[in-house]
């Protein structure tokens, strides 16, 4: 009997030692900000980088694997005549991986991740208020992404991120003058979890 007693003792030392930090186990929100440069695929393309915001939320992380669900939108200026620049409304879901969870998720507070998204946007331009013969234009679509970059941690509660995404957009209208129907580009934000 003590030797099961000693077993069960050591077994019990040995799993809460190995419990780095408390799991996560309930639904986090986010609020982010940061640039945002599209049509950087086109010829000719006089877009100038812009900025983004983006609200949502994110399943617990269950073994370095999670669900996003993002809205926001983005802004950026032309530097065409007639037109001032183009606003866009975003929404997506997506999927991250942090592949070493185990070993940064505890005291170091570091998580690298890689993920993917997909989505719809919503874009539309602005024309100049010194320009009369020149309607502003409006169009939509679906928008597919990739992600990388690092979550670390604030407490035991609080997150921040910093994210490099690339977003495939096949769409744009030749919206502000631009000559091309793509507004695939670059997003560079930051984004607190709580």
């Amino acid at each position: 009997m003590n030797k099961v007693f000693i077993l069960l003792l050591i077994i019990s030392a040995v799993s809460v030692a190995q419990e780095v930090d408390p799991p996560r186990d309930s639904m986090d929100f986010f609020v982010g900000a940061g640039v945002w440069m599209p049509g950087l695929l086109n010829d000719n393309n006089q877009l100038s980088v812009g900025s983004l915001f983006q609200v949502g939320a994110e399943t617990p992380m269950a073994q370095g694997d999670q669900f996003r669900l993002a809205i926001g939108g983005g802004m950026c200026g032309s530097d065409r005549e007639h037109y001032d620049g183009i606003t866009s409304v975003m929404l997506s879901l997506g999927y991250r991986n942090y592949p070493f969870y185990r070993p940064y998720a505890g005291a170091r507070g570091l998580e690298p991740f890689l993920g993917v998204s997909a989505g719809g946007i919503v874009v539309w331009d602005s024309v100049a208020e010194t320009t009369e013969d020149t309607d502003s234009r409006s169009t939509g679509g679906a928008m597919i992404g990739v992600e990388a970059g690092a979550r670390v941690k604030i407490n035991e509660n609080t997150f921040f991120d910093i994210t490099l995404g690339g977003d495939w957009v096949p769409i744009g209208g030749e919206l502000a003058g631009e000559s091309e129907k793509d507004l695939s580009g670059v997003r560079i934000q930051g984004s607190l979890i709580f």
